[in-house]
């Protein structure tokens, strides 16, 4: 004689989910998602854009402590890439004559090739997460910031590198005054934990 044991589920009191409970905790799972992507994308743009202009600042920052440090002028760089594929930002020297060929968006290896320049420090970054938008009275080339010892201040008047989000455009400005003193502002005063600029 056999005896069959009894299957799990057919023990009294025991119970699974069905199919459509399942389904149910799925849709729902969906619809929050959605809901959350979107926040969740913002957050992450606003804080690559701190984070870009922290780097920028530090950069800037390093130039000025730098050309007192080597006594040699120096050079920072916001030169836009002409196929937009990239942002950056590059400390140079400032070669004959405060003119060089030196260009960020390039290669590392090529950046200052031909010119009389060298590069010190570079910061690159795709396009398309964030971009820079230098701005000021320029004394000389544009898109650049010449730092000089021996008169412990800057060539360009009114400069401010603008860090800008591709996709919801938050937005930083990073500012250097006359004497060569760097902070990060908010155009919009939109940004938490930044003041609005001026």
């Amino acid at each position: 004689m056999t005896m069959s044991k009894p299957s799990r589920l057919s023990k009294p009191g025991m119970s699974g989910l069905t199919l459509v409970e399942i389904l149910v905790g799925l849709a729902v799972f969906s619809i929050l998602a959605a809901v959350a992507a979107p926040s969740m994308l913002g957050l992450l743009e606003k804080r690559r854009v701190i984070a870009a202009a922290e780097e920028v600042s530090g950069i800037l920052a390093y130039a000025k402590a730098e050309t007192n440090s080597i006594n040699a002028p120096l050079v920072v760089r916001f030169d836009p890439d002409p196929s937009r594929a990239m942002s950056c930002a590059a400390v140079t020297t400032s070669g004959a004559g405060f003119a060089n060929k030196c260009r960020c968006y390039q290669d590392p290896a090529v950046i200052c090739k031909g010119a009389v320049a060298e590069l010190l420090r570079l910061y690159q970054l795709p396009g398309s997460y964030v971009g820079f938008e230098a701005a000021g009275t320029w004394a000389g080339a544009a898109n650049q910031i010449r730092f000089s010892r021996d008169q412990m201040t800057i060539d360009t008047t009114g400069f401010h590198v603008d860090v800008v989000g591709k996709k919801y455009g938050y937005k930083l400005s990073v500012e250097v005054n006359t004497a060569g003193r760097v902070k990060i502002c908010s155009p919009n005063g939109d940004m938490s934990g930044y003041a609005k600029c001026a």
